[in-house]
């Protein structure tokens, strides 16, 4: 074979297509370069006295939303610079959100609710908010992004824990739904999660 005017030994030749014909069976091994339908995430450590919950999930819009983790009948939130009692009891959801969605999806970890069995609702307790230092103001989901958090809630000392109403972003990521201010189709906000 003749490369730029000068002979090009066989041998050569057939060494390229070789190392080519190995190249091609690696991608091919490894499924040329795609990836698992599912991320294996490491095991996390439960906190001490946490109920590890699974199944527990709902989607708003574009956002799924999983109670990972439920403590109930706390007697005290202890901070790195405090502590404090409830009024009651205090229950911490751990809450893992994942966008599926090309834009930004808000979640106010503050119009969140715990409901009870008998019924009633209570908002994310501020005291235990702030000593525990969880997250706290409207929290930006950027696309494609895992996030897990605590919510803590203060409820009566007797009350069962039921569910977490959750209070998502509807909005979508399709351009025409944007331009008409319309959410994912079939969306419902809120959705509640059992935690029992």
């Amino acid at each position: 074979m003749l490369v730029y005017g000068r002979a090009v030994p066989r041998l050569i030749l057939r060494s390229g297509v070789a190392a080519a014909l190995l190249a091609m069976a690696a991608l091919a091994a490894t499924g040329c370069g795609s990836s698992p339908r599912d991320y294996e995430i490491p095991p996390q450590p439960v906190p001490s006295g946490e109920t590890p919950l699974s199944g527990r999930n709902a989607t708003i819009g574009e956002v799924t939303y999983t109670a990972i983790g439920l403590r109930t009948k706390l007697g005290e939130v202890i901070g790195s610079h405090g502590s404090w009692v409830p009024h009651g009891q205090y229950v911490r959801v751990r809450l893992l959100m994942v966008n599926h969605g090309r834009e930004r999806h808000d979640f106010d970890p503050g119009r969140q609710l715990v409901v009870t069995a008998d019924g009633k609702t209570y908002g994310p307790s501020p005291d235990a908010t702030q000593i525990s230092r969880a997250v706290s103001g409207t929290q930006s989901i950027a696309s494609q992004e895992l996030r897990a958090f605590d919510l803590w809630f203060d409820i009566p000392a007797n009350a069962v824990v039921r569910a977490l109403r959750v209070f998502g972003d509807p909005s979508s990521s399709k351009l025409g739904d944007q331009l008409k201010g319309a959410p994912v189709a079939g969306t419902k906000n809120p959705v509640d999660i059992p935690l029992k």
